[in-house]
């Protein structure tokens, strides 16, 4: 399929493009065009890192992130992952002894060591850190262009996809700042590009390194374990699907076959797999016998009174106080299931591509974002009359089914919360950003499929009218065009930010 002619899951229906649309085409599909767009996220991710205050005064998880680094650096180079009897005065940083997702902590001890040891400062360790997860956002980019073409998406539409997450503000954001969000998206991304195989005939070989990417996306987020699994599952089923379970006979004799005839490709397999599997077991394995829990709670391993230092235990201690004081009283709110599901479209929605932190007032151009929210519902119901010749084979249908059963789980975790303690937390646009570019790829391909089969002056009209929406969406939605007009304070900024960036730009004097 190209964006004017035959899709790869349809049927060949003219061609009514122009050569200008042909000439379009050849150039999205180019490798040039996906090199262009990886460097331009680069630029943008750096600049970023740069520019945010050191911590992320609307992310307030970063210091956390930050301290729990700084945590593992102290120690000498040769200490390994595993932390023991740490002090109740470091649990602001959370329960660190079991905590599932150390991994990333661990690995980003060893620039900010090097850091240290060239004389940097904080601030200037900070954005190495940075520039290490904008990095690895970029090789999620790259994850999802195999992802793409493993799934047989047309190469145009796959970078068009790319461009739509790359240039998502939330995105770059949470890029340009210290957490291990980028890292284990990028893993995920990887983790797809297997699935998506799997789904359209790959092997015991692909079906083993699925297992092993799903490790490796679990080690950096453990709260990524329902996509995981929602992906898992959807791959095989789809391959069951086709056929049946005859893929995996004779498991043993294949596997012996297949390290004869590639027996590095088999070591490396082995040796990741079982470094990967060792790591699961020893915090997973371990967290559920002993505390029946992936992540245990801070209270099971120390006392209350001083994971009472760690935050989130706090807030979420006092929630629970609040909302059974308020039952007992007879003055719980009601929880009103139409608010509640308007609040959430909305609030996701602008956190996604206009971010506000808990910490400062940010609010996004009402205009702007109206014509985002109606031109997205209409891409999208036009893209669902398009789904019986979008949804042609089980790549396709992963790439769709994977995000409603992720985005229906993270809309249930909410309504549980929101019923059970009448609180909004979690309530952030980013919980989605993993399946951001399926989505855009199956509505791209609903739009391009819609737009074939029109004639004549429709689809001169309709081509103008996609094109000049997308591109109006990219310069009011792009990363810098959704921070800087609206970060108008100090605290949005960095010190070299405040000295360097024009007042023009930042609003802010020097």
């Amino acid at each position: 399929m190209s964006l004017t002619h035959e899709s790869a899951t349809g049927r060949v229906t003219g061609d009514r493009s122009t050569g200008l649309l042909d000439r379009a085409n050849r150039v999205l599909s180019s490798r040039t065009a996906f090199v262009v767009v990886l460097v331009a996220f680069l630029l943008v991710g750096f600049l970023f890192a740069v520019t945010i205050h050191v911590p992320a005064s609307a992310a307030p998880d970063e210091r956390r992130h930050i301290g729990n680094i700084m945590l593992y650096a102290a120690r000498p180079w040769n200490a390994g992952p595993f932390l023991q009897d740490v002090d109740a005065s470091k649990l602001w940083l959370g329960e660190v002894t079991r905590f599932p997702a150390y991994l990333y902590y661990y690995l980003m001890s060893f620039p900010a060591k090097g850091t240290q040891a060239l004389g940097l400062h904080l601030e200037q360790t900070v954005m190495v850190l940075r520039s290490i997860d904008v990095l690895a956002a970029g090789a999620g980019l790259y994850a999802l262009r195999a992802m793409f073409r493993n799934a047989g998406v047309p190469t145009a539409i796959g970078l068009l996809a790319t461009v739509v997450t790359a240039s998502t503000g939330r995105y770059a954001w949470q890029a340009a700042t210290i957490s291990y969000d980028a890292p284990s998206m990028a893993a995920f991304f990887l983790f797809a590009a297997v699935a998506v195989k799997v789904a359209r005939g790959g092997g015991l070989r692909t079906l083993a390194w699925l297992v092993v990417t799903a490790m490796l996306a679990l080690m950096f987020k453990y709260s990524q374990a329902p996509l995981v699994l929602a992906g898992a599952f959807f791959a095989v089923l789809f391959r069951y699907r086709v056929d049946g379970f005859s893929w995996l006979r004779h498991p043993v004799r294949r596997a012996v076959s297949g390290f004869r005839e590639r027996p590095w490709r088999s070591v490396v397999l082995v040796v990741i797999g079982g470094a990967l599997l060792a790591l699961v077991l020893e915090r997973f394995g371990v967290n559920l016998l002993v505390y029946r829990a992936l992540n245990p709670d801070c209270a099971e391993i120390h006392s209350r009174d001083a994971c009472m230092n760690f935050g989130i235990f706090r807030r979420n201690y006092n929630a629970v106080r609040t909302h059974d004081l308020e039952v007992a009283a007879g003055t719980l709110e009601p929880f009103r299931p139409v608010s509640f599901l308007w609040m959430w479209i909305t609030t996701y929605f602008r956190s996604l591509f206009f971010f506000w932190g808990p910490s400062l007032p940010w609010r996004p151009n009402t205009a702007v974002v109206l014509f985002g929210a109606v031109a997205s519902v209409g891409a999208v119901a036009i893209a669902m009359t398009q789904m019986r010749r979008v949804l042609r084979n089980a790549a396709m249908w992963w790439l769709a089914a994977v995000p409603v059963a992720y985005t229906v789980a993270v809309l249930c975790f909410n309504a549980a919360t929101a019923v059970n303690l009448r609180q909004d937390f979690a309530f952030s646009g980013r919980y989605l950003l993993p399946v951001l570019p399926m989505i855009a790829a199956v509505v791209l391909l609903g739009l391009a499929s819609w737009i074939r089969r029109l004639h004549g002056r429709a689809a001169t009209v309709a081509w103008v009218v996609v094109i000049v929406v997308g591109v109006v969406l990219f310069v009011f939605y792009n990363p810098i065009s959704a921070f800087f007009p609206y970060a108008n304070s100090a605290a949005w900024y960095s010190s070299w930010a405040r000295d360097v960036l024009p007042q023009w730009l930042t609003g802010v004097r020097s």
